[in-house]
Order: structure tokens, then sequence, then C-alpha cells
């Protein structure tokens, strides 16, 4: 009963975020604290999500749920898990408290790789169940069963009549190698790191302790909660309905995904897409 509440609840959150920004006029939304940055009309964000999420559903065939964690598996399962969540809180925690600057790159990997690698090493275990339940599924699925949601929802979100302008000709006074190793950087630091951070890791974990959505919703608010001081020096409460619109409806798409087809490649692709798919024109010109 208290997975059911902690994910209606959370589910709940996620759904409020957008309704409230809509109602408070916010009908084009600030995603990203670049001040070159397009604003992102709020339809499309939200469109986007529910043809992913809802492609990702229909689109045969996928992954069952995972086998919970035995009961010799659980105890250290379960310190490895809570580890991990920590360190999701430890790293807001650690940037708003503290401006690290152009060390929040170095200082990201060390707590999700460095933390996470001792965490594991520290608490053992002989739990392989990610591993086996990938194999269930042929690989052939394995690799066309993301391509519709993935497709669809890049449609809707920047190529769509819903997507606006995507005007980033902010960017252009910037020098294109520049931007390609500002790209590299963030597809290492973001796209990598967070998707076998906060799925790979993560949130398999909690799907082996917790369920499947109880997992892919917790995962989406902490990968949400990450991302506050990203967007700006708004009000609190719009900063923080703008991110669980845009970053937890993102992570809520790139767990789901995660949890129908395990393939990192997909949800590496999802989010290398989010930071530097509206870049793409100014390397065309």
């Amino acid at each position: 009963m208290g997975r059911r509440i902690f994910t209606g609840v959370g589910l709940a959150l996620l759904l409020a975020a957008p309704v409230a920004l809509a109602l408070s006029g916010g009908t084009d939304v600030r995603t990203s604290a670049d001040a070159e940055a397009p604003a992102t009309p709020l339809t499309a964000i939200v469109a986007a999500a529910l043809a992913g999420l809802l492609l990702a559903r229909l689109v045969p065939p996928r992954l069952p749920a995972l086998a919970a964690a035995g009961p010799a598996e659980r105890p250290a399962l379960t310190r490895q898990a809570a580890g991990l969540v920590g360190i999701a809180l430890l790293l807001p925690a650690l940037v708003l408290a503290v401006d690290v600057g152009i060390w929040y790159g170095p200082v990201k990997l060390a707590l999700f790789f460095g933390g996470a690698a001792l965490l594991l090493r520290i608490w053992p275990t002989s739990w392989r169940g990610g591993r086996e339940h990938r194999r269930a599924l042929p690989d052939r699925w394995y690799w066309l069963g993301p391509l519709p949601a993935l497709l669809g929802w890049a449609y809707l979100l920047y190529h769509s009549p819903l997507a606006g302008t995507g005007d980033v000709s902010g960017y252009r006074h910037y020098d294109r190698l520049y931007l390609l190793a500002a790209m590299l950087l963030t597809f290492l630091t973001a796209s990598v790191a967070e998707e076998i951070f906060y799925r790979v890791l993560l949130q398999t974990r909690l799907e082996a302790l917790l369920g499947r959505w109880p997992a892919v919703v917790a995962t989406s608010l902490l990968f949400a909660a990450m991302h506050v001081h990203r967007i700006g020096d708004g009000p609190l409460g719009e900063t923080v309905a703008v991110v669980l619109a845009w970053n937890g409806g993102f992570g809520l798409l790139a767990g789901y995904l995660w949890s129908r087809y395990r393939n990192v490649v997909a949800v590496v692709a999802l989010h290398t897409a989010v930071n530097s798919l509206s870049l793409l024109p100014l390397f065309l010109r």
C-alpha cells in the first residue's frame, strides 16, 4: 500500500507541475540557465513526454517487470540503493550550498562513479538480476523497440507545429569548435554519466526492491532534484514547477524506457537529444 501511495503522490506532482505552469500563464518554459537558450512551449514538453510514454507502452515486445530481489540479496541491495539515493540527494544539496562553478562536472563524476563504486565495493552482492532480465528480450527488439518512442518524442518536441521556432541564434557568436567541445563534454558528464547513475545503477536496484513504477517515479524525482540549480533565478515555486515538468517528465520517460528495454544506448541517445539536438542547425548554416 505504501508503494502505491508513494507512486500516486509522485505521479500527481509530476502531472500537477505543467498544470500549475499553464494556469500561471507559463505557456513557454525556460528549460536552461543559458541566457542564449530559447524557451520551449509547454504544450510540446507535455505532448512529447506523453507520446513517448504511450509508444513505449504500446510497442511490443517489451520486458516484463524485473523480478524482486530474494531474501539473501535484499539486505546488501537495500544498502546499495540507500547509498545511491544519498549520493543523488547530496549533489544538489552541495551545489545549492556551495558555488562549485567549473568544478561541477568533476564533482558530479566523482560522486556518480567514485562514490557509487565505493558503495558497491563496501556492500557487495551476488545479485545480477538486471543482466538476466535483459536477456529475456530478443536482440532485434532490444534495438528496434525504443525507436518509436524516441522518434515520436523528438518530433513533437523539436519539429512538430507544437515546437515553436526553436530559435538558437543566441549561440551563433560561439565558435563551432567551442560548441562541439561543449557538446562533447555535456555528452560525457550528463548524457552518459547521469543515465548510468540514475537508470542503470539506481533505478534497476530500486526496481528489484520496490517494483517498476515506484522505482521509475522515485528516480524521476531524484533526477529532477539534481537540476533545481540549472533553471535560473526565478521564484522558487516556478523553478520547482519547471524542473518537475521538464526534468521530471524527461526522467519519467527515460526511466520507463529503461524498465521496458534495458537499452542504455536508447536512454543515452534520448538524453543527448535533449542537450544537443536543438543546436544542430548551427552546424548546417
